[in-house]
Parts: structure tokens; sequence; C-alpha cells
């Protein structure tokens, strides 16, 4: 069975997200296109704007045969370990190729980046350019000059271009014999806030609809009318700043000390975290207060998510142990898709459609350490709430689409 995959946070999910799957269908010549996709977390270190199952369920509607969760903790970090985690979860459904959104169609100078990020040399250069007190990002692409020369930095530049690197490299590192489609991205740049009613950017899409003027967004109708759906029963939509008090206690509860175990929290920073709790009502204006060469506004942001969540360095060493868990949590799937989960299990990988399923493969949800952080990261995702949702987890199936 030919199956494409691809990564994804569709948060929300738009008409360039369509525009992706149906030129990934079309550029692999698959039998099915399966998308790993961030839960209810993303790795900008924030909740999505919407739930895990609305987002899904409209991407199966657009041209996915099955969405599958990337997991805890993975969804919410840097970019690295977000591709790994993603290309991890996307073997255990035996996909034979990857597709992924960049600045251009041809993928000779991304694989090439890829590559000599994987070299001694690199690694050596790279340290060198840290010394200097630059940021990671700025230290990145001087490595990257030095060794392949200007024609690189327009391309490792891009935030989508940056992502298309990591999934090969973690393709490399796995020793997986995928093909690669890259479909240019269409329409405004990553972080455009304007809104033109045409491939708008995920950015200007959320700042839309958190404004509620999201009359004229270029998201799919029934992506429109699943965000309307969230709306409507939660009296509201998520955001980072919802979460600015549940901060303040976690630093006061965990302090100095404690916030030195956090994941992203490095020594001096957990010290300034604490030294500056309660100075500023908005989550931003706390990250500026942060941000410096060192620690970037992305890094921050995700660290602050870990600190809320109690993500610590011990829990990153327990998650990146190789068969961590050999199961895929199905989001959503179409008949298409019943299929992919068919051809997985002919592989040993079992579906976990809802919470029986555990039971039905052998495992015990509760003695799994993902199952235990995915399930209180989904109760903390609800929180902010007046109709607020608790075990989502045990409770909520995968959405089914027949499409026949």
């Amino acid at each position: 069975m030919k199956i494409t995959g691809i990564v994804a946070e569709y948060n929300p999910f738009h008409m360039g997200h369509e525009y992706q799957l149906n030129k990934a269908r079309e550029l692999s010549g698959c039998d099915a296109v399966a998308v790993v996709m961030s839960g209810n977390f993303v790795q900008r270190g924030e909740p999505a704007i919407i739930d895990k199952f609305r987002r899904a369920e409209a991407a199966v509607h657009a041209g996915a045969d099955i969405v599958i969760e990337l997991p805890m903790p993975f969804s919410c970090q840097n970019a690295e370990m977000f591709a790994f985690a993603a290309v991890n979860e996307l073997k255990k459904l035996h996909v034979t190729s990857l597709s992924f959104g960049c600045e251009n169609e041809d993928p000779k100078m991304l694989l090439k980046i890829a590559k000599t990020q994987l070299s001694d040399t690199y690694v050596k250069i790279l340290k060198e350019e840290i010394k200097k007190g630059i940021s990671f990002p700025a230290a990145m692409t001087n490595a990257l000059k030095l060794i392949l020369g200007e024609e690189s930095r327009d391309t490792v530049l891009s935030p989508n271009n940056v992502l298309a690197v990591e999934y090969m490299k973690s393709v490399m590192k796995q020793d997986l014999k995928w093909d690669f489609y890259p479909v240019r991205r269409m329409g405004k740049n990553h972080n455009d806030e304007d809104i033109s009613g045409l491939f708008d950017s995920a950015t200007a899409i959320r700042k839309a609809i958190l404004s509620r003027s999201s009359q004229n967004i270029s998201a799919t109708e029934k992506s429109i009318e699943l965000i309307e759906d969230f709306y409507e029963k939660f009296n509201g939509f998520n955001s980072l700043d919802n979460y600015v008090d549940i901060l303040y206690y976690k630093i006061i509860d965990l302090g100095a000390d404690g916030l030195s175990e956090i994941f992203e929290v490095s020594e001096g920073l957990n010290n300034k975290i604490y030294d500056n709790v309660y100075k500023h009502s908005t989550m931003d204006d706390f990250i500026m207060s942060l941000k410096s060469k060192r620690y970037t506004y992305s890094k921050l942001r995700r660290a602050m998510l870990n600190i809320i969540l109690d993500i610590k360095h011990n829990d990153i060493k327990y998650f990146m142990l190789p068969n961590n868990h050999e199961y895929v949590k199905v989001l959503a799937f179409n008949n298409v898709g019943r299929n992919v989960i068919k051809h997985a299990r002919t592989f040993n990988t079992a579906a976990i459609n809802r919470f029986s399923d555990y039971k039905k493969n052998r495992l015990a949800a509760e003695d799994i350490p993902l199952f235990r952080l995915t399930n209180k990261s989904t109760n903390l995702y609800y929180l902010p709430f007046r109709n607020r949702e608790t075990n989502v987890e045990y409770k909520e199936n995968a959405v089914y689409i027949n499409d026949k």
C-alpha cells in the first residue's frame, strides 16, 4: 500500500492545508494520505485554538484519509524533536513517502542542508558560532554559510524550510527509504497577519478568529463550521493568555530550584523566570521580559508551556527512548483510512480509536506515562472554559467520516 505521510498542526485547518493535501496525493500517486497532527498543544508553545478532534475532522473532510496524534510532549517541543517524533509515528503506519510544505519545490538544497547538519564538521562549526554569544538560529545560519555558501542562507531562514530539513534529517536518522514530495507554500508568509480571504496564514486566521472578525478567513467550509461549533459549546477559543495565572502559580510552587528541572529551562533562566513572576498581565509581556540573544521568543514560549504541563528533563529522556509505545492514537479517518489501520496492524501496530482499544490490544492505559501526560494536558486544555470537559481521553472516540 502506497501511503504518503504529512506532518501538520492545522491550527486551524485552512485552504492552504487543503491545497497541500491534494498536491501530495497528486505528486505521489499514493493510495492514501496519512497525517500526524499535534494534539491540543502545538509546536509554537501554546494551546491549539480549537481541540484536536475537530481539527482532524476538518482535515479528513478536505482530503486526508487518516489523522493520528503526535504525542505529548513532542507536539510542543523544538523543531528537531517535533520532526523526529512525527516521523516515528508515521513509520508505525508504514508510509512510503513524505510530503511537506516549503518555500520552493526543489528538494536538492534542502537535502544538501539536511546531510550537512548531520556531519561532524557542521556540529563543530555550530558550537564555535554559539560560543560567540549569538542566538541559535543565527549560529545555524552562519555555520551553513561557511560550509555551503550564501545560497543556503535564504533557504534555511524560512520557518517552513526549517521543518522540511528536520523531517529529512529524521528520515535519514531512522534509515527510512522514503520519497520526498515538497509542496510549495501558497499565498501569505508564515507570520503575515493581514486577511485577504485567499491562502491567508494560520497566524492571520487565528488573530481574526480570536477577535471574532472571521467572516472572510480562507478556511474550508467544514473547518469554519467546526470552529463555530467549538465556540458555541465552550463560549470562547483557547490561547496561551488563558494560562497566565496557572503559569504564575506553577512558578511560585516550583521555586527557582524546581524550575531548573523543567525541560528548556536552563541554569540562569530559572532565576530570571522566578524574579519576573507577577510583573506582567499577559503571556506575551512576560515572555518579552525574558527574551535575549540566548533565549529566543519561540524557545521561551515552549519553556512556559513545559512549566504549565510540568514536563521535566527526565521526562523527555524517558519519552525519547526507542519503542516507547507501539500504538498510534487515531483522531479521525474515512474508509481509506480504515484500510491504512488494517495495513498497520499487519506490522503489529495497534490503532487506538477509542479508550477500550487499549485493553483490546493488551495495553493498560493508566500504566503508560504517555497516556497519563496526554490525559493531564487534555484536562488542562479545557480548564479555562466555563463548560469544561474532563477525562476526554476516556470518552472521545476517533471521528469516522463515511465517504462511500
